[in-house]
C-alpha cells in the first residue's frame, strides 16, 4: 500500500507542480510486459546485466489484493539481480530506469512466479488471475553484494540478533561458528560418526520475530547433502544424541546467506531460529 500511495501522490502532485518531475519518454511495452516509469531526473543511469537492485516492491492481484510486500515479507531487503531481457521480459523496464525511479509493471503471472519467486505451480490465491501488477521503487543500485552494502546488511543482522537477546533475555552460549545455542547448555561436544548414512530429524524454523518459515515432523536427510540441509543445521545435528533437541540461532552465513532463499520467502542476511530434534540415525 505504501508504494502504491507514493505512486499515486507522484502522479497527482508532481506531474502538475514540480518542474523536475518527468514521465520517461520510452517504450511502454515489451513482449508481454507493460509499464510506466516515474522519475525525478531527466537522465538515465544505465544498469548492466548482473547488477543488483535493492527495491521497495508490492505485488498485487487483479482484484487489488496485495499478496507480497517487501516491507513485510522481505524485511526491507528485497534484492534482484538483473538478467538479460531476452531471458526474461520482466527485466526490460529496469534497463531504461534509474536509481530512485518508481515503476508500475503489468506482467503475466507466469512470468512473475517463474522469474521472481521461482515458483512452478500457481498458488491458490492467484488461480483466477492472469496479470500481476507490480509497484516498485528502485532504492539503490549495486554492482555486487560486496563492500559497503555487505557491511551495512551485516550490521543490520547483528542488531536483529542483539535485539532478540535483549528482549528475551535467554541464557545462551555462542560457539566458534557464531551459532547461538539456547538449548541445550552447555553446548554439546562434536560426535564423530563415520559410518552414518542418513539421519531423521524433526524441526521448526522461525524468523527472530516469531514468524514460522518451515516445519517438518520427520524428514530424512543425508549427512553432507547440502541440497537438503542448510550448513548450520548439518553442523548442529552432529553434536546431538538420538532423542536430543536443540534450540539455536543461525547467522545468515550458515543459513541462506547474502542472497536469501531462491523463492524470496527468506530475505538476504536473515538470522534464523531453529528448534531441531534428532530422531534417528542409520
Amino acid at each position: 500500500m505504501i508504494i502504491r500511495f507514493f505512486y499515486l501522490v507522484c502522479i497527482i502532485l508532481f506531474s502538475t507542480q514540480c518542474k523536475n518531475f518527468h514521465k520517461k519518454k520510452s517504450p511502454s511495452s515489451y513482449q508481454q510486459i507493460r509499464w510506466s516509469i516515474l522519475t525525478f531526473e531527466d537522465t538515465v543511469k544505465h544498469f548492466q546485466k548482473h547488477d543488483w537492485l535493492w527495491l521497495d516492491a508490492e505485488f498485487v492481484t487483479q482484484d487489488d489484493s496485495v499478496f507480497w510486500n517487501s516491507h513485510h515479507e522481505g524485511a526491507d531487503k528485497f534484492l534482484i539481480q538483473l538478467r538479460d531481457s531476452t531471458e526474461s521480459a520482466f527485466f526490460f523496464p529496469f534497463y531504461i530506469s534509474s536509481e530512485k525511479d518508481s515503476l508500475m509493471i503489468l506482467a503475466p503471472k507466469e512470468i512473475i512466479l517463474r522469474d521472481i519467486f521461482k515458483v512452478s505451480e500457481c498458488p491458490y490465491f492467484l488461480k483466477n488471475d492472469s496479470i500481476i501488477r507490480c509497484f516498485i521503487k528502485i532504492k539503490r543500485h549495486f554492482l555486487s553484494l560486496e563492500g559497503s552494502i555487505f557491511q551495512m546488511f551485516q550490521q543490520d543482522e547483528l542488531k536483529l540478533i542483539e535485539n532478540f537477546l535483549i528482549k528475551n533475555k535467554p541464557l545462551y552460549q555462542k560457539d566458534s561458528n557464531d551459532i547461538i545455542w539456547l538449548e541445550p547448555l552447555p553446548i554439546p561436544a562434536y560426535k564423530a560418526r563415520p559410518d552414518v548414512k542418513e539421519v531423521t530429524v524433526a524441526y521448526s524454523g522461525y524468523f527472530l520475530d516469531g514468524r514460522m518459515i518451515d516445519h517438518n515432523d520427520s524428514l530424512g536427510i543425508r549427512y553432507n547433502d547440502t541440497l537438503q540441509l542448510i550448513e548450520g543445521l548439518n553442523y548442529v545435528i552432529k553434536k546431538l544424541n538420538v532423542g536430543q533437541s536443540a534450540k539455536i540461532i543461525l547467522p545468515s552465513r550458515l543459513a541462506f546467506r547474502e542472497r536469501g532463499s531462491f523463492n524470496k520467502t527468506i530475505p538476504p542476511f536473515s538470522p534464523l531460529l531453529y528448534e531441531i530434534k534428532l530422531m534417528q540415525i542409520q
